[in-house]
């Protein structure tokens, strides 16, 4: 986890998101209205920075890489933000949001895996924190940040992203690194999540 996600029709809702909270935002050129119905590393995806006093909505790449030699980074452990002092730098200093309307996981099922969509039935638009990287022409990749699986994610795979609603998003990118530390944490297993087939 993660390496597909959805994104569905969601460009005008997270705008609407932030205006209804009245939080100044700034939306880049590049943004286009799309259903994306299966996102994969390396692709364009929706991302939200904070910028002085404004929040930027903006296409950012999915997955960091370093120089043409580095692997490709499009997931990032938790566990490594908070042992590694140039990870925790990163996760302090250039962290965004990632918007989503479910993420998909392939459970073995016998010799076969099975593909689902995970969602939240009672939150249409969740996000998921992550890191970014800005090399010299301005090209923002992101890495989305990953912890261990809650109950239900258990059973599935090994790992989960990290899901914020939309005011803890908001506080994800106003506090300082201790406080998101503490912050990323499984999903609540008291809090409803379901999957399908996908």
């Amino acid at each position: 986890m993660c390496g597909r996600f959805e994104s569905k029709k969601i460009d005008k809702a997270v705008v609407e998101m932030f205006h209804q909270k009245k939080l100044k935002i700034e939306l880049d050129r590049e943004i286009e209205k799309r259903a994306e119905e299966d996102i994969r590393p390396t692709q364009k995806i929706l991302g939200v920075l904070k910028q002085k006093d404004n929040y930027l909505i903006t296409k950012v790449n999915w997955g960091i890489k370093f120089s043409d030699e580095s692997p490709l980074i499009f997931n990032s452990r938790i566990e490594t933000i908070k042992e590694k002092k140039y990870w925790k730098t990163l996760f302090e200093k250039y962290k965004c949001l990632v918007p989503m309307t479910g993420f998909y996981e392939w459970k073995k099922e016998g010799a076969e895996k099975t593909k689902y969509k995970i969602y939240l039935p009672e939150i249409e638009i969740f996000f998921v924190p992550a890191i970014y990287h800005q090399d010299k022409e301005k090209n923002i990749f992101a890495s989305l940040i990953t912890t261990t699986p809650n109950k239900f994610i258990k059973p599935i795979h090994h790992r989960m992203p990290i899901i914020f609603d939309f005011d803890e998003a908001v506080k994800f990118l106003n506090d300082d690194a201790d406080k998101n530390l503490e912050r990323c944490i499984p999903y609540p297993d008291k809090k409803k999540m379901e999957m399908e087939l996908a």
